[in-house]
């Protein structure tokens, strides 16, 4: 019998792809150019439910990525950087995603993805990776976001697929969510469970923008 472990590796996949693809610009709720120079909040579209930093599974630092479950419902703003420094944030293309709020594991609010976890079973995403310097070294640390449908305002969903590495051992998963220790944190889940659909807030003016979404936050 395989061991959660050797399940885990199996997933393991052979990335060649030397160079990122350039899709189109990522678009906010209002549908404008998403940019690495201002802040937004990620929600969950449908219940509005934002993102936060939360206590580690057994530890203080570093912080899990998670869900919010009690108001301000926005959660923490978030920063893009795309691997090639551009201005604006494309679809499908590396990027570091970070939260702007200092919190109590300081040294780096930077998203990655975590050791993987055999209690759990789980790849869990967590904050304390390196910004910047595509490669073999910053793996962990790079994220994209992909078009669902054609939906307007747009809605998209987390990937991790990293392709800023030729020929680097890689897991190519979609970001979703997992109740773990009462918390909803933010895990890799295959292809064939349910997508974690997000739309993107400008966090100015976000209390403007929260009208044009139906928000179902107890559900």
């Amino acid at each position: 019998m395989k061991t959660p472990f050797v399940m885990a590796i199996s997933f393991l996949l052979l990335a060649f792809a030397a160079k990122p693809l350039v899709g189109s610009r990522l678009h906010d709720i209002n549908g404008d150019d998403v940019r690495a120079d201002q802040e937004y909040y990620v929600l969950e579209s449908g219940n509005g439910r934002g993102l936060t930093t939360l206590r580690h599974r057994g530890d203080s630092c570093p912080l899990d990525v998670a869900q919010v479950t009690s108001a301000p419902r926005t959660g923490k703003p978030l920063k893009f950087k795309a691997y090639n420094s551009s201005r604006f944030i494309y679809e499908a293309v590396d990027l570091n995603v970070k939260f702007s709020i200092v919190d109590s594991c300081s040294d780096s609010l930077v998203w990655k993805v975590d050791n993987y976890d055999e209690e759990r079973g789980k790849w869990f995403i967590t904050t304390g990776g390196n910004e910047g310097d595509p490669g073999a070294k910053t793996l962990l640390n790079w994220f994209k976001f992909e078009r669902i449908g054609t939906s307007d305002p747009a809605t998209y969903r987390i990937v991790y697929c990293p392709s800023v590495c030729a020929s680097c051992l890689f897991l190519c998963q979609n970001v979703g969510v997992s109740f773990e220790d009462s918390a909803r944190r933010l895990v890799l889940k295959a292809d064939y469970e349910p997508v974690f659909p997000v739309v993107i807030f400008p966090a100015e003016g976000a209390a403007k923008c929260e009208s044009r979404m139906p928000v179902h936050y107890n559900s």
